[in-house]
């Protein structure tokens, strides 16, 4: 009796065991799956030129957040940026020969002093060429506050400030240095509503920058 009842109660252990097991599993919480795209945020800047009329320097910087997928190799970025630029210069109109000393002045004399500050919301995609070579194309579209003064010696002085349309296309190469800041260089063709300070024609055409490429260099720092 005692050998067969050995054997019994030795089944029954090991079935309320397994049984009991499989309850456990069953009522386990499943470990949730990492999100398959992820949004970060980068910030940066960047030192150019604007290369046409407006021929002068241009700074900018930005801030902004970036898309990517695992398994793609390629980014949609999203960002608000600010630029600076300025122009001062001189110019003569006409000339006449004094009398006295037979020297050439100017029959006009302006100087001038223009600032802009373009603020765009930008969208940018990236495509990956190489492990740390990229290269993106993109545009913005926004805003330049426009502040123009100017003194001459037959119409004195006047000045303005106004608000008018700014955007850009634009395309480029970024380079890894580690995962977290890159370097990037690329161009941009700039288009900007006339301000209409200046009845001249082509001194307007100076002192704006629509049609002109801006060429830069900059950093970015991905948090």
């Amino acid at each position: 009796m005692k050998s067969t009842l050995f054997p019994v109660l030795t089944a029954l252990a090991l079935s309320s065991a397994a049984h009991a097991g499989s309850d456990y599993s069953a009522k386990a919480i499943p470990t949730a799956a990492a999100p398959s795209c992820l949004w970060t945020w980068f910030a940066g800047g960047s030192a150019g030129y604007l290369s046409g009329d407006w021929d002068e320097d241009i700074y900018t910087m930005h801030v902004g957040a970036e898309l990517t997928c695992a398994g793609s190799n390629a980014s949609h970025a999203v960002y608000l940026e600010v630029g600076y630029t300025e122009k001062q210069d001189n110019l003569n109109y006409g000339y006449q020969y004094q009398s006295i000393n037979a020297i050439a002045a100017p029959m006009l004399e302006i100087d001038y002093e223009v600032d802009i500050v373009p603020i765009t919301l930008n969208y940018k995609y990236e495509q990956t060429l190489t492990d740390s070579l990229n290269w993106y194309i993109g545009a913005g579209a926004g805003i330049a506050l426009y502040d123009a003064e100017a003194d001459s010696s037959y119409y004195g002085h006047a000045s303005k400030d106004d608000t008018v349309f700014y955007a850009h296309i634009f395309a480029g190469i970024t380079y890894n240095i580690t995962p977290a800041f890159e370097v990037f260089s690329g161009v941009r063709y700039v288009f900007m509503d006339d301000p209409g300070f200046f009845d001249d024609s082509d001194l307007e055409d100076d002192l704006n920058p629509d049609g002109d490429l801006h060429i830069e260099l900059g950093g970015r720092y991905n948090f």
